[in-house]
């Protein structure tokens, strides 16, 4: 082992613990023991700095990738992963709240949407894949994740389970690219409507805004600040309700009740339809306002991939 460039050891097997009772904060007593580091402990070896990135990836049977760590040290590694699949992307808005324009963008020229967090998938028990790569070259061991021993659910509804969480990220992963397309769009109408005295711009840039917040508003509650009691005085919107739903129901290892099925079914069709007015907005009314733009040699409104 020493005399090789790298060495990825053996993976202890992880289990995959799931909480019984509420976290609690014990008093400071030196006899409390500390529990392990949660998750896939994972040991390495490098004989020298890489040239290059190294990571730990580990891979399902589907290939997708979680639990992604970066090092640079050559000594023996120890990192502890935390058996969850990426994020969804965040929701970045480009565009002050409304009615609270002294809530500005941050120096990068976004602003995390309230109530509109992340989703991530803890990963099943199975049979994964521990990948490393350093210096160009990936050496793999496998990895065991094991079920809560102290668990009421089976594999079967675990499996089940998620099956329906995959299909919530992927409804979660869509709304936060849509919404973040919208407000790319919406960040540049404003800007224009700062820089460009034509009337006719600057009305036909109001009214594509107006339409845009009308859709955008069905994800995400623009009024929003962040601060005092937003998430009380406004009704969750469906970004909010589709995170609501995925962490009730990963919160234990149950398969999903006939009324979570529903509802996720209700509002991926919610879903889909906004995607689809949205898809229209971007090619005609978008469309309309480059044409005008073209026409007066101002630069066009970049609209984002899908």
């Amino acid at each position: 082992m020493l005399a090789s460039d790298a060495h990825l050891f053996p993976a202890r097997p992880a289990y995959r613990f799931r909480p019984i009772t509420a976290p609690s904060q014990p008093y400071d007593d030196p006899t409390i023991g500390e529990n392990p580091p949660y998750g896939a402990l994972i040991n390495y070896y490098l004989k020298a700095p890489p040239s290059g990135n190294v990571t730990v990836t580990i891979l399902d049977q589907k290939a997708r990738s979680f639990g992604r760590s970066p090092a640079r040290r050559p000594q023996p590694q120890p990192h502890q992963l935390d058996l969850r699949y990426e994020p969804t992307s965040e929701v970045r808005l480009r565009t002050s709240p409304m009615y609270a324009p002294h809530v500005r963008v941050g120096p990068d020229g976004w602003r995390p949407a309230p109530g509109a967090g992340t989703l991530t998938v803890l990963a099943p028990p199975g049979k994964y894949t521990v990948k490393l790569s350093a210096g160009g070259r990936e050496l793999t061991e496998s990895l065991t994740v094991l079920k809560d021993p102290h668990s009421g659910g089976t594999e079967a509804d675990i499996a089940a389970q998620m099956q329906l969480l995959f299909a919530l990220r992927g409804d979660v992963e869509s709304a936060a690219q849509a919404v973040n397309r919208m407000e790319l769009v919406r960040g540049q109408i404003e800007a224009l409507g700062r820089v460009v005295e034509d009337g006719a711009i600057q009305k036909a840039g109001e009214e594509l805004n107006q339409k845009i917040i009308d859709l955008e508003m069905n994800l995400v509650d623009l009024r929003q600040t962040g601060t005092g009691q937003d998430g009380i005085r406004f009704g969750a919107k469906l970004i909010s309700k589709l995170n609501y739903l995925a962490n009730g129901l990963a919160g234990a290892d149950f398969k999903p009740t006939d009324q979570q099925l529903e509802v996720q079914k209700g509002l991926e069709q919610q879903l889909r339809s906004h995607l689809a007015a949205l898809d229209g907005l971007m090619s005609r009314d978008v469309g309309a306002l480059n044409d005008l733009l073209r026409k007066r040699n101002i630069p066009n409104i970049v609209t984002g991939a899908r």
